[in-house]
This record gives C-alpha cells, structure tokens and sequence, in this order.
C-alpha cells in the first residue's frame, strides 16, 4: 500500500529550506549564494530541495508570501481595534525591525535583484500587489470612519506609503542608522500629517 504525504512534513521541509536559504542570503546575498549552498545549510540533498523549489527565485516568492500573509493578518486586527494609523505604524515598526536586525543588505539586494530578473520579481510582485489590497480596503474602511482624510485615493495613498516607509528603511541602512524606534517616528510624522482629514 502506497504511504500517503504528511502534508505537516511538508510544510516542516519547505520551511527548513527558507530558513537554510534565508542564513545563505545573509551571508552571501541573493547573487551570490547557491542552490547547493542552501542545501548544505539545511543539511539536504539536492533532489530534496528540488521537489520543493525549482530555483532562487521561488524561494524568495515563498518567503515573501509567508511573511506578508502574517503580517497583512497582524494589520487587519491593528486597523480594526486600535485604527489605521496605529496599523499602519504597526506595520512600519515590523518592517524597520528587520533592518535593526542585520537583514538591510539582504532587502536591498532582493530589490535590486527584482528590477534586474523577471522571476524573482514575478512572485514579489503577486505578493505585493495582495497586501495593497489588502491595505487599501482597511483605508477606505478607515476613511468612512472619518479616520482619514476622505479626498485621498486609497489605493494610490497606499502604494505612496509602501514606497515612503521602503525608502526610510533603505536610507536609514545607507546611513548606518537603523534604529526601528527612530525609523517608526519619522514614518509616522509624515503619515500623520498625510492622512489627517482635512479642517
């Protein structure tokens, strides 16, 4: 009788394998480190590997989706109990942590990596463009709460906020500042003054 998947060992191995690559990225940055490297890491061959991934690039998608999924959940709840600015600065706090924590070079080379190859950005893009719907349906909850200013363009205003709490994280790396707490202030002075209905 054939065994059937263990779809829990599934999910057990894909993660062993992010993790693995996610260390190598670090280390190595995304050009840089390999398949075989990342097996190593995670102490697979490399069969294994590839009935999971079929390249790099499906593994920063994975990575990706699996992290935003939590983090789009975690905004939704902020939005809904405490408001969208709270949520949104919720959002930016987790985002400048992962500077403090050593991984700027890592997101600036998966960007660069992204606007040079079409298969890694393909799969941060689809994630991408999920949690702008997500956060623009949040704002356009928020805008008929009289939370935010109801001239705003939800979509566009969220797509300006990506774009301003992303190059804040950046330039606070390039200036070898990355302090999330300082960060989170200075996103959320613009964001305030952004977002405040008008008198």
């Amino acid at each position: 009788m054939a065994r059937l998947a263990d779809p829990e060992l599934a999910d057990r191995r894909r993660r062993q394998i992010m993790d693995a690559a996610i260390a190598c990225f670090r280390k190595r940055g995304f050009h840089q480190a390999t398949m075989a490297e990342i097996c190593a890491e995670a102490g697979i061959s490399a069969g294994a590997l590839y009935r999971y991934f079929g390249s790099k690039a499906e593994i920063i998608g994975a990575i990706a989706e699996d992290s935003r999924g939590e983090s789009d959940e975690a905004f939704l709840r902020m939005a809904e109990e405490h408001g969208f600015v709270e949520a949104m600065s919720f959002a930016c706090r987790g985002f400048m942590q992962k500077f403090a924590d050593g991984d700027g070079s890592l997101i600036a080379d998966i960007f660069a990596e992204a606007i040079r190859d079409e298969t890694v950005s393909t799969p941060l893009r689809k994630t991408d463009a999920q949690s702008v719907i997500v956060f623009t349906q949040a704002m356009k909850a928020a805008q008929a709460r009289g939370e935010v200013d109801p001239s705003l363009d939800a979509e566009m205003t969220i797509n300006t906020l990506f774009a301003v709490l992303e190059g804040i994280g950046l330039r606070r790396a390039f200036l070898r500042d990355t302090d999330p707490d300082a960060a989170l202030l200075q996103f959320r002075a613009l964001a305030e003054r952004y977002l405040s209905p008008r008198p």
